[in-house]
């Protein structure tokens, strides 16, 4: 498999201040990075509530600088040589380092609180070296600005439409009322609804029906530049036999840059632009504005207009990323391709401009295609070469020819394209599109035209082949479409208009025939989105029955548990209020935008958008990959224009949260507003999956000390980089987040093997795979990836995923690229481990794209500043975690980020302990409060431990009772990386060594244990660390800690070494009954009963001293179960063992189970078993939870195969024997315990009717004939 490399680019290092501001600073130089990268200051400071009205100006005063030392200078001037050869021209500091800082501040706005965001580099060169900045006072002044824009002042960038009223200001949407029909366009033009076709649609008074909407163009990423806060009304042409109305389609054109020519805008997320008709009366009758021509002035009298044609076909990616697309015809075929395109009315001997883009993939070699028109030669432009090395990144390089002559070209022209390449190479057109001179001559029933010559000038339009019913509507703006009047004589029709902007006109012909028809898409149901209240969360799903339902039930455990106010909305409905019916991703910002606007206070403020839905790449659902789909089954993504360059190209659902006026067009500088999610759901059960997780997560039904546990991983390679910048996040959670376990998995610390398929760490995989299954709280990856795998490796894949089945379920934040490209049409490993109905991830903070290690890692640290952090004292949600930290300093103008989204809920808090744990005393030693006294562990020892439950104001939880888990870690100790690359060894610190973990009783927020020391210590006699997990009888709360202040190190005076014997041991595999010589499947379920006086001795840090099962005394089939040993709660001297064995081969087999008591001593038990592939499972029961049930109920199996996979089939039936529900799945309960839910209901989704009904179980092991079990259940009426 190849995995995608991502580029090593440098970048600035934030070392964040205080956000207060007039105050002396000191730096501290010691937390600063030693990566190859300049430092920057980045600094945060909150503005008021009126810092719209002023303008802000920054100045360092009193610097202290110091010399840097010549190694310091030395690495200085590598990391300036680094960022010289960056490509971008604007890196700062391409020339040197100025004389004093160079500050750059900007005002910047997240959820209505305005920030003053201010950086600079802290290194200068003055008076002839290199000086770095010390202390410093950092000035902010304040100055109202002068043209008096400011908080409460009115512009028409707060979210007003071109028609001057704003979202927020409308409340009552057109739709609330009446009756209404959606008809959809497919160009712009004139369109005709028959009298038949109005009653048709249901209409018995045809003379009543009217139109609104303003149809399909793309709606600007700019809030001012959007139509009309609602559906504005169109003006009709009433005739004899129906009426006519000016429609847009889906292809607008724009302005060149420089005023010349049209430049085409396609709507990327339809191709079909939408109106609705209806016949209320109590809607004001509209009064079309008549624009009274001025008098003809011959100064620039116009018979002709500007005009322009298209062909464009769009059925084919490139990379499966960004919105353009290409045609289907590919050059490989052969080298040259013919195109007719129609210019009807062109000006013979008038100006022509062709504007053509074409992309090839040719590695290795240039290629160049040409263009004539007519047979004439009109232009060529070369398709630069892919490298070899970046071929899987550049999935196609384009190139454009512009350019215009004066010719005679005929209506019927036709367009040559030839692409010159070696044989083999694909290439494919993007458009062809000219602009050329039309006459001012209505020869067909309308005539649409504008002028580039009339702008800023005073202009007579002369339109000849008119009659005297002609009409000329000015339609460039579709909310206020008025009619032009004007004058007629001999067949010719004038009107002359002011200077100004460029006009769009269309003259229409009432009496002719011919004109554009629509299609008829039905009725649709009142709805008044604009009416909403304050909402916290707003789910955007597709209007599906089966995804709505189960969105649904995640809005009202929201509203449950968290008591937020949510509301769940079909997407069509939000495009009928915010984009005239027509899919446009802008409409589910504007909705976005009228709560943000209407609701600026925080607590009513909206905070999260959830998607629950999945999406593509191709919207429109165009291409081949896609042509099977259907596009209302999903939702839109929002795609960068770029759309060959895997590294330049990205999706974001980030564009949907920048709600502040202005914001829109630059998205690496926009602040998001709200915390946005989305759930990449394409089916019911992948619906239900998802939520069933999410709602066990916040019900916390797998409560645990899992929860403590913080996993980094690090991948090899690029000179120690990912594992560095690993270290960084699992350094700073130990020192700022003691209670939490912190486990490293970095790859070069494992053995790495090679085989014919590629090098592996199978250690570290299967370290992974054992904390997946025992829980975390956060798994945190950095380094190489792909959509199927972590690492070059497969540290993790798609297969690991799949297979996953513990409910303890943890975010996972991937700094690697592309691992969820949730927008492709097959599943990633990213959206597997959410979608995984048993198993894999709670959330992902993950990558959809190509992304950059240092940003990467700037973002990483971000969002580790804010998951465990507690503003106000409470814990944040994911949503905000993305926000904050997207909004972050360090991150200011990243387009990096906007390649991270979240797969999950948005409003979900992580799961973590509110609740807080004291040590009182340790090994008889008050430590409540802070002393110079540290107690001593030694080896041999026991310690008894005394401590309380706090409340999350600081007192004690006397209402807690349940279970306390402690955890005692040995010493910090040095451990070096095996440098399997040959690229040097990495060294860091950790704590491996676990001493104790256990498990007692709390009552009345009180706890005591004891815990016996083992021999194999570090004997270090430095710091050890308790970390301290507690949860309450009904799991409503929990409580976490930590204690350090201990040193470990001696041996006890008391150990005694006279006793001799190891633990006793009873062993078997899956059921106690289990006797030696007996038949097993291929994956037993290996179980232990250990019990000595002294305590069982997991710590492994004597050599051989592990809990260890050996299979046929093989050293491949050797296993160390010290993780898979749980101890009796509040007894260290018992404990169980479970291991799942894997795979075996058919036959008789030999086990061995050796465990060793905390004084060293061992004891050994064997089994003898044979391998029976097929074997037939044992199914010992089945029952309900509920019987009768009126709302569910879960099934219940009892079987004899824990550990392994079991193929389940429940089914129910009637008593005259049609079976009316069956599910089926595969997966592996932990214990002898299998449960199956159901909701009552048929295949079908029906509810089925009161009475009593058989239900059916059978499983099915490894191939083996199927066992089964068969009972009844009574079903009551809801």
């Amino acid at each position: 498999m190849f995995i995608k490399r991502c580029w090593l680019l440098c970048c600035f290092i934030a070392l964040l201040l205080p956000v207060s501001a007039q105050e002396f600073i000191t730096l501290n130089w010691q937390e600063l990075s030693s990566a190859q990268t300049l430092p920057v200051v980045t600094r945060e400071l909150p503005l008021g509530n009126d810092f719209r009205s002023f303008t802000y100006q920054v100045e360092i005063e009193f610097p202290e600088y110091q010399k840097l030392s010549r190694s310091e200078v030395t690495v200085l001037e590598m990391r300036l040589d680094s960022l010289r050869q960056l490509s971008n021209e604007n890196v700062a500091f391409r020339k040197g380092l100025p004389a004093s800082p160079q500050i750059n501040s900007f005002t910047k706005i997240s959820a209505h609180h305005g920030f003053l965001s201010i950086s600079f580099v802290p290194v200068v060169f003055r008076e002839g070296s290199y000086q770095r900045l010390n202390s410093f006072k950092l000035s902010v002044k304040s100055y109202p600005k002068k043209d008096g824009i400011g908080e409460g002042t009115a512009t028409r960038g707060s979210g007003t439409t071109l028609t001057g009223v704003s979202l927020k200001d409308c409340t009552t949407s057109l739709l609330a009322s009446g009756r209404w029909t959606k008809i959809g366009v497919r160009n712009t033009g004139i369109f005709k609804i028959t009298n038949a076709e109005l009653k048709k649609m249901g209409f018995s008074r045809p003379e009543k029906v009217r139109v609104f909407g303003y149809g399909g163009y793309l709606l600007s990423q700019r809030f001012n530049e959007h139509p009309a806060a609602d559906l504005p009304e169109v003006p009709l042409l009433r005739l004899s036999d129906g009426v006519l109305f000016y429609g847009r389609g889906t292809v607008s054109w724009k302005l060149s840059s420089d005023n010349t020519y049209f430049v085409r805008e396609r709507n990327f997320y339809s191709d079909e632009g939408y109106y609705f008709l209806t016949d209320r009366e109590d809607i004001p009758e509209m009064e079309v504005e008549v624009l009274s021509s001025l008098k003809e002035s011959s100064a620039n009298r116009l018979t002709t207009s500007n005009s322009y044609a298209l062909h464009e076909k769009e059925v084919y990616s490139w990379a499966s990323t960004g919105r353009q697309l290409y045609e289907d015809y590919d050059y490989v075929a052969g080298n040259t391709k013919n195109y007719m395109l129609n210019l009807p009315g062109i000006v013979p001997e008038s100006a022509v401009e062709l504007t053509t883009v074409f992309a090839a993939r040719s590695i290795g070699a240039s290629t160049y295609y040409s263009v004539a028109v007519n047979g004439k030669a009109r232009g060529n432009a070369t398709l630069a070469s892919i490298s070899s090395d970046n071929q899987y990144y550049t999935r196609a390089t384009s190139a454009s020819i512009s350019t215009s002559w004066l010719g005679t070209e005929s209506e019927n022209t036709v367009v040559t394209v030839t692409h010159t390449r070696p044989s083999g190479t694909s290439g494919r057109l993007d458009y062809i599109a000219l602009n050329y001179i039309r006459s001012l001559t209505l020869n067909a029933p309308y005539l649409t035209f504008r002028s580039l010559a009339s702008i800023n000038k005073e202009t007579t339009f002369v339109l000849s082949g008119a009659t005297a019913s002609t009409v000329v509507w000015d339609v460039t703006d579709p909310a206020n479409i008025c009619r032009m009047e004007g004058s007629f004589a001999g067949g010719t029709y004038t009107f002359t208009i002011p200077a100004g902007k460029l006009r769009e006109f269309v003259a229409i012909t009432p009496e002719a025939s011919g004109f554009d028809t629509v299609e008829t898409v039905g009725n649709i149901a009142n709805q008044n989105l604009h009416s909403l209240g304050a909402t916290d969360m707003i789910i955007i799903s597709p209007d599906r029955k089966d995804l709505m339902t189960q969105a649904e039930r995640l809005a009202q455990a929201h509203r449950e548990k968290d008591g937020l106010s949510v509301l769940v909305l079909a997407a069509p409905q939000i495009y009928n209020e915010f984009s005239s019916g027509t899919p446009d991703g802008t409409a589910y910002r504007r909705l976005m935008k009228m709560l943000y606007d209407r609701f600026p206070n925080k607590a009513e403020s909206p905070k999260y958008l959830l998607f629950f839905g999945d999406c593509s790449y191709d919207n429109r659902m165009l291409t081949s990959s896609w042509k099977n789909y259907r596009p209302e089954n999903f939702l839109l993504s929002y795609q960068s224009e770029t759309s060959l360059e895997e590294t330049s190209s990205y999706v974001t659902d980030d564009y949907f949260g920048f709600l502040d006026d202005g914001e829109g067009e630059n998205l690496s500088d926009a602040m998001l507003d709200i915390g946005i999610g989305r759930f990449p759901v394409r089916t019911a059960a992948e619906a239900k999956a998802t939520v069933d997780k999410t709602i066990a997560y916040m019900e916390n039904e797998h409560a645990g000390p899992w929860k403590h546990t913080v996993c980094y991983v690090g991948d090899d390679g690029d000179g120690r980089l990912h594992m560095s910048q690993s270290e960084i996040l699992a350094s700073y959670t130990e020192r700022n987040y003691p209670s939490f376990l912190v486990e490293r998995i970095y790859a070069d610390a494992f053995r790495r093997e090679s085989s014919a398929t590629g090098e592996t760490y199978p250690d570290a995989t299967k370290r992974l795979l054992q904390l997946f299954d025992k829980g975390m709280l956060v798994v945190n990856y950095t380094g190489h990836g792909s959509t199927s795998a972590w690492a070059e490796e497969n540290l993790l894949n798609m297969g690991d995923i799949t297979q996953m089945t513990s409910p303890r379920l943890p975010l996972w934040i991937t700094a690697t690229c592309d691992f969820t490209r949730f927008d492709d049409i097959q599943t990633s490993a990213g959206e597997q481990a959410f979608l995984n109905a048993k198993g894999g991830a709670i959330a992902l903070l993950t990558t959809s794209r190509v992304v950059y290690a240092a940003q990467n890692s700037t973002l990483n640290q971000a969002f580790l500043r804010h998951i465990f952090s507690r503003p106000e004292g409470k814990r944040l949600r994911l949503g905000d975690v993305m926000r904050l930290s997207k909004c972050d300093a360090s991150l200011a103008a990243d387009k990096n980020k906007l390649n991270f989204s979240l797969i999950g809920d948005p409003a979900l808090t992580l799961a973590y302990p509110d609740y807080q744990i004291q040590v009182d005393e340790f090994a008889g030693v008050n430590v409540a409060e802070e002393t110079n006294t540290y107690p001593q562990v030694k080896a041999g020892s026991k310690i008894t431990v005394k401590g309380r439950i706090l409340t999350p104001e600081g007192t004690l939880a006397e209402d807690f009772t349940g279970t306390v888990h402690p955890t005692v870690l040995d010493s910090k100790e040095e451990v070096t990386t095996l440098d399997n690359r040959g690229e040097g060894a990495y060294t860091y610190t950790e704590r491996s060594k676990t001493l104790f973990s256990g498990s007692d009783s709390v009552r009345q927020g009180r706890f005591e244990f004891t815990f016996p020391v083992p021999l194999d210590i570090n004997y270090s006699d430095e710091e050890g660390l308790l970390s301290l997990y507690a949860l309450d009888a009904v799991h409503s709360n929990e409580a976490g800690g930590a204690f350090d202040r201990f040193l470990v190190g001696g041996t006890d005076d008391g150990v005694s070494l006279s006793d001799t014997l190891g633990p006793k041991i009873t062993i078997y595999l899956n059921t106690p009954d289990f006797s030696s010589g007996g038949q097993t499947n291929t994956t037993p379920l290996f179980v232990a009963e250990l019990e000595d006086a002294d305590g069982i001795n997991t710590v492994g840090n004597g050599i051989g001293h592990d809990l260890s099962l050996s299979i046929d005394g093989s050293a491949v089939s050797t296993y160390n179960l010290n993780d898979y040993y749980t101890p009796v709660a509040g007894d260290y001297t018992r404990g169980t063992v479970h291991f799942s064995v894997p795979e075996l081969t058919e036959g008789r087999h030999t086990l061995a189970f050796r465990a060793w008591d905390l004084l060293n001593n061992s004891s050994t038990k064997t089994l003898e078993f044979e391998v029976v592939r097929g074997l037939r499972p044992g199914l010992f029961s089945v029952t309900c939870t509920q019987s009768p049930a009126r709302e569910s109920t879960t099934f219940i199996l009892s079987h004899n195969r824990p550990g392994s996979t079991l193929s389940v089939r429940m089914s129910v039936y009637d008593f005259a024997g049609r079976e009316m529900w069956t599910h089926i799945e595969k997966g592996i309960s932990e214990g002898q315990t299998y449960y199956v839910e159901w909701d009552l209901c048929s295949n079908g989704g029906q509810r089925l009717a009161p009475g009593v009904y058989l239900y059916r179980a059978s499983i099915v092991s490894d191939g083996s004939r199927e066992s089964t079990k068969s009972q009844k259940i009574i079903i009551l009426s809801q």
